[in-house]
């Protein structure tokens, strides 16, 4: 039952939806392709640009810790044991997989992660992937709350603060 085409496409004497019907089918086809294009482009842009705020659970910061040269050290020793393979420079060992990851994975060579937020570093490295926006927006980052003390990811947080503050 459906147009046909070539010579004699008419279907002149011949059971079918002739011309006429052709063009309702190619119309109706048209409409339902727009309106299907219409919504994936309405849900893009939803999920592209729904609310990406989130919320860092307050903690008390120690301060006086994140200055000491002793708690930077002890960040650094755990930085190059347990995250240099997706955050250091290839220099340091960064495995050139870790190019390729969406998001990618920062080194914290940036000025501004010696000005970042501490419990903002704290829960990213507690939390990992498992927190929103960054798990819907594909990060692969492991949740280090099981395995560091809060003392230890307050030691990477010094660390990565005063990385965030060293030339290259």
């Amino acid at each position: 039952m459906g147009c046909a085409t070539g010579a004699g496409s008419l279907n002149v004497g011949k059971r079918g939806p002739g011309l006429a019907g052709c063009q309702s089918i190619f119309q109706e086809t048209h409409r339902v392709l727009r309106l299907f294009v219409l919504l994936a482009g309405v849900t893009f842009l939803l999920f592209a640009c729904k609310d990406s705020s989130y919320e860092v659970p307050q903690r008390t910061v120690p301060t006086s810790m994140l200055g000491e040269e002793q708690s930077q050290r002890c960040g650094e020793d755990l930085f190059f044991r347990m995250c240099q393979e997706c955050h250091g420079t290839l220099s340091e060992g960064r495995n050139p997989r870790a190019e390729r990851f969406v998001p990618p994975a920062p080194d914290f060579h940036e000025q501004h992660y010696s000005q970042t937020d501490p419990a903002y570093l704290y829960w990213r490295i507690e939390e990992g992937k498992r927190a929103e926006p960054f798990r819907s927006r594909g990060s692969i980052m492991p949740a280090w709350k099981p395995h560091l003390s809060e003392q230890q990811i307050w030691c990477l947080v010094a660390y990565l603060q005063y990385r965030g503050g060293q030339e290259r």
